[in-house]
């Protein structure tokens, strides 16, 4: 199978403007692409690769440990290898380039030229680039009950877009694990790690963690987001995450200070250790 771009039905008019830039789309692909992709999806032990994680954390295998692994199904490689190329670079700006510019504006003054002509690599080469892509299997591993894998935060401040495509097990009958688009109460201010207090946040949208359906994002402080507890499974949660990320930061976040971490400090706990998220790569 060709590999086909995840964007090739999409246009700058899918994206939604608020609360922040973002697109959903609960057909990604043709069913028989997806089928044949679903079919294919690595097993939990080649995700893993001998690593042992605590309860629903997260297991990473990127690009550069996938488009030449021969283990994995060609149909996969084909797919990983479009999605960190060049001209995939070049439907992203197709798609969300007004977006990416509305909510960054000063990103390619940083880079001293327009969208359209970055040069774009994949991660994990030393290949010279202005923007660099990724693209990963990812599983959040079973658990013996409710739990959230990631609490609501923003991403990376090199990171310019992110997106999610779920590829759920049929036989998966768990509650939850989806994705939840946000916006701020208040002015944008942030915890260690770009986490955020729940209480300055209002649920604005919820992306069922159902098959074929695609979540993306332009990241910068606005766009904060979480993933909702799951229930109890003995199945994975799979999907591929997107990642497309600068070689400088792109945005500033404002913590709070020490005073306020101590008045809030109750509430911090609150989240626990697990709102960091267990990542495995």
């Amino acid at each position: 199978m060709p590999a086909a771009s995840i964007l090739a039905a999409a246009t700058p008019a899918a994206v939604f403007q608020q609360p922040y830039a973002h697109m959903v789309c609960d057909a990604a692909l043709p069913e028989t692409d997806y089928a044949q992709l679903a079919d294919a999806f690595p097993d939990s032990a080649t995700i893993l690769g001998g690593r042992r994680g605590r309860e629903n954390s997260s297991a990473r295998l990127p690009a550069f440990k996938v488009v030449d692994n021969e283990s994995i199904a060609p149909a996969w490689r084909d797919f990983f290898a479009f999605h960190t190329s060049q001209a995939f670079w070049n439907d992203i700006v197709r798609v969300f380039g007004a977006a990416i510019r509305d909510a960054l504006p000063g990103i390619e003054a940083s880079a001293g030229r327009p969208l359209e002509q970055w040069i774009a690599a994949p991660r994990g080469t030393r290949d010279v680039a202005d923007v660099r892509l990724d693209c990963q299997f990812v599983i959040n591993t079973p658990a013996r009950r409710a739990s959230s894998v990631k609490t609501q935060h923003v991403d990376k401040r090199n990171t310019i877009l992110a997106m999610l495509f779920y590829f759920r097990d049929p036989a998966d009958r768990s509650e939850g694990g989806d994705f939840e688009v946000y916006a701020w109460r208040r002015t944008p201010r942030f915890l260690p790690s770009r986490l955020i207090l729940p209480d300055d946040l209002a649920l604005q949208r919820v992306v069922k963690y159902a098959p074929n359906t695609l979540a993306a994002f332009v990241n910068s402080p606005q766009a904060a987001h979480g993933v909702s507890p799951r229930g109890p499974s003995e199945l994975p949660r799979r999907y591929i995450n997107f990642i497309v990320e600068t070689p400088f930061k792109v945005f500033d976040v404002l913590e709070l200070g020490l005073a306020e971490r101590i008045l809030y400090w109750p509430k911090m706990r609150k989240l626990g250790l697990r709102s960091l998220g267990d990542e495995l790569y």
